[in-house]
């Protein structure tokens, strides 16, 4: 496939996720195809142009894509919220998107097609009048409608064309629950006998006044009558005019089905224990933590995805060691300053570090790098110079070589390697369209695409100890948005090949055998050799190793000079 195919096939996909995020994934396979022309054996596509610098036209499609996500991702967040179901429904496709309310009450997993919705025929019916409408002809209108997924059940819905898009309908459904007590409670408030109030139940569930009739052994001239009564005492014209009365008085007595609280886990706010703050030249501040009770400081490098947090284990496995971790955030994660530029990124890590050694008075400290900070763990260790001591890499990483390292690593980390190598838009577009995308779907869906090829990883998202701390640092990873990871994809994927020759300080590596991020093989041939590392690869451990090998690693912690 042609390099202008895959480039439009990537953009048309972008522009489909605002209207359906489950498209999302199609967006993300049509990037990948971008980069590797639908190949899944890891080698890059012969025709992809390398980007010195940003590509104006795609950052101004990622910014439109990214501003419409955020939108329908408010949208839906108000929707959320609010007692009764929600569904949009798309006039160009049919297709129908819903809050959780809604998926509880039809009994439907959005997106869905409109055909599927468990309504009665006269309720689609009135829908697909209001999808046929021009904008200029849509009025807002409620109709009853029946939910028809086993008993059917009565909702008041209410159909309107939103002034912001053209192509959806938005449908809100109150269902109520007409217990014994409510129905009590309206027949008191309308003073109704019990057999209007049982007539009415019947108007409130949808059903004719033959229905009525029927179900109550009753003449139909008699409900007629009691039908009257009910309009006399309410001063209602119509029984459509008492049904929506009633409706509201049910809302006033939050008669409606509550929404479980969202869980403690999806803050998506970066925490603030043991944090504190540095000031920095140019008005920066450098943010930074202290974790653990011992006496000997280890200065904490973090990965990629996963911060400066760590589990009850390892903090007690720290002070069984006396170690504590001073653990700065770099530019743009969690609370630190943005770097003044792309250019500098490198540039301000290495500065901020050595700078809070300094503050902190450290004659000489020893480094603990984990995963993606790798290349900054050693620039660092570089300019320490005399002042380091021994150094523990965590499922450390090497200078990528494409023709090499790319075939092992996962689809997810093997894109954005080359996206931030090559096409630094490319990543900006996906990151604005994802990260909204995954702000609604939860952390434990975004870290499930990232494990999907390990087992053992997905296996720690139902630990809520770990589920925790590895939502903790993604929230860390996002807190300032997306240009943090591009940055710092950049400086892991630039060739950092010196500052790894020139740190001849005692080095023990700690490698996960399992880890899909690189493969534990490639590390080992490539740091084994070295007389001043001791490399041993850890079986049964994969992108996790900080949390799940905490024994091992504070045991070394203990051991450095």
């Amino acid at each position: 496939m042609s390099l202008n195919k895959r480039y439009f096939d990537m953009l048309g996909a972008a522009y489909d996720v605002p209207n359906e995020t489950a498209r999302f994934e199609g967006f993300l396979d049509a990037a990948m195809a971008y980069f590797f022309d639908g190949a899944e054996d890891g080698f890059l596509a012969g025709d992809v142009p390398r980007h010195e610098g940003d590509d104006d036209t795609l950052d101004t499609h990622g910014q439109r894509v990214g501003a419409l996500v955020d939108a329908a991702s408010r949208r839906d967040a108000s929707n959320a919220d609010r007692f009764h179901a929600i569904l949009d429904v798309s006039a160009r496709n049919g297709l129908v998107s819903g809050n959780a309310a809604a998926a509880q009450l039809t009994g439907r997993t959005f997106p869905c097609p409109f055909d599927e919705l468990p309504l009665d025929p006269g309720a689609l019916s009135e829908i697909r009048r209001a999808l046929r409408a021009t904008t200029a002809q849509a009025q807002d209108r409620i109709i009853l409608a029946n939910i028809e997924t086993g008993p059917s059940r009565a909702c008041l819905a209410l159909i309107q064309r939103p002034k912001d898009s053209a192509d959806l309908l938005h449908v809100s459904l109150s269902y109520i629950d007409w217990s014994p007590a409510l129905m009590t409670r309206l027949g008191e408030a309308f003073g109704l006998t019990s057999s209007e109030t049982e007539i009415l139940e019947g108007y409130l569930g949808n059903l004719s006044q033959k229905e009525i009739a029927r179900e109550r052994d009753r003449a139909l001239d008699t409900i007629k009558g009691q039908s009257k009564s009910i309009l006399r005492k309410t001063g209602c014209a119509r029984m459509s005019d008492v049904v929506q009365l009633s409706a509201s008085i049910a809302y006033l007595m939050r008669q409606l089905p509550e929404q479980a609280n969202p869980p403690s886990a999806e803050t998506w706010v970066t925490p603030k224990c043991g944090l504190s703050m540095l000031a920095r030249p140019g008005g920066r501040e450098l943010a930074w933590y202290k974790a653990g009770a011992g006496e000997k400081p280890v200065l904490f490098i973090h990965g990629y995805l996963q911060g400066p947090f760590f589990t009850a284990e390892m903090l007690a496995g720290l002070a069984g060691a006396n170690v504590h971790f001073i653990a700065p955030s770099r530019p743009g994660f969690g609370y630190t300053s943005q770097s003044r530029s792309r250019a500098d990124f490198d540039k301000t890590v290495v500065e901020d570090a050595v700078a809070l050694v300094d503050h902190l008075g450290l004659s000489k400290i020893s480094l603990c790098i984990h995963q993606g900070g790798s290349s900054h763990g050693f620039r660092i260790a570089r300019a320490l110079g005399d002042r380091l001591g021994d150094m523990l890499v965590l499922g450390g990483g090497i200078p990528i070589d494409e023709d090499r390292h790319l075939a092992h690593m996962d689809r997810q980390t093997r894109f954005a390697a080359m996206a931030t190598r090559h096409a630094p838009s490319v990543m900006k577009m996906v990151m604005s369209v994802g990260l909204p995308v995954y702000r609604r779907r939860g952390t434990k869906a975004f870290l499930k695409a990232q494990y999907v090829r390990s087992p053992g990883d997905l296996a720690t998202l139902e630990v809520p100890a770990l589920m925790k701390v590895q939502a903790e640092g993604l929230y860390h990873a996002v807190e300032q948005g997306a240009e943090a990871w591009l940055r710092d994809g950049g400086a892991a994927m630039a060739d950092w090949s010196d500052d790894l020759e020139a740190v001849t300080a005692k080095q023990t590596w700690l490698q996960a055998e399992d880890c899909t991020i690189i493969s534990a093989t490639d590390v080992a041939e490539h740091m084994g050799p070295r007389a001043n590392v001791d490399f041993q690869i850890l079986p049964g451990h994969g992108s996790n190793i900080l949390h799940t090998a905490t024994d091992t690693i504070c045991a070394h912690l203990a051991k450095l000079a």
